[in-house]
């Protein structure tokens, strides 16, 4: 018994580390857009000259930040959840709700998943590109689209795995991002 716990540690710390290093990937894409469009209305004011290509890149940057940061947005609970009712729930049900929502989001991501991967492949056999003032290639973004949702769709393996471990008394009833009186 002991010794499942031990895996799921294993597995959940060296996986926070996977997503946390693609995490801070999708928040220097911020950065990137947020030069890039510093840079490009500047000359566009100043000298009356943008920069070529900037829009088609924020595009593509925009990609990477969003898909590439979900799973660490899910580790640390940092997508919009409505936890006024769960407050008033002891913390067993808190649980077992948490693990409805975890598999209903695993099944419905796992199939974006499949349907973005089938669109990224497809993209990147025509060797897909967006026409601007660049010709930008698109393929490759596409392609991490999917990749995003496998990732977070582990995350939710993980945090389906960890929930019925607390429901089986193997691991403490916490449930660190809801607060509340009763439970604490």
């Amino acid at each position: 018994m002991e010794e499942n716990n031990v895996i799921l540690s294993k597995i959940t710390r060296w996986y926070r580390h996977f997503c946390i290093f693609f995490g801070v990937i999708a928040g220097l894409t911020i950065l990137v857009m947020m030069l890039s469009t510093t840079v490009d209305t500047t000359l566009r004011y100043v000298f009356s000259r943008p920069v070529p290509g900037v829009f088609e890149l924020n595009e593509v940057l925009l990609v990477v930040c969003v898909f590439m940061g979900l799973a660490w947005t899910q580790i640390e609970r940092g997508h919009i959840r409505v936890v006024l009712i769960l407050r008033k729930l002891p913390p067993k049900w808190i649980v077992v709700v948490d693990l409805l929502v975890w598999v209903t989001c695993f099944v419905i991501i796992t199939f974006i998943g499949i349907q973005s991967a089938r669109e990224a492949l497809h993209s990147f056999h025509i060797r897909e590109f967006r026409w601007g003032s660049v010709q930008m290639p698109i393929w490759w973004a596409k392609a991490l689209v999917p990749i995003g949702f496998w990732m977070m769709s582990l995350q939710l393996i993980i945090d389906i795995w960890t929930d019925i471990y607390r429901l089986l008394g193997r691991l403490p009833l916490q449930i660190p991002d809801v607060v509340s009186e009763d439970i604490d």
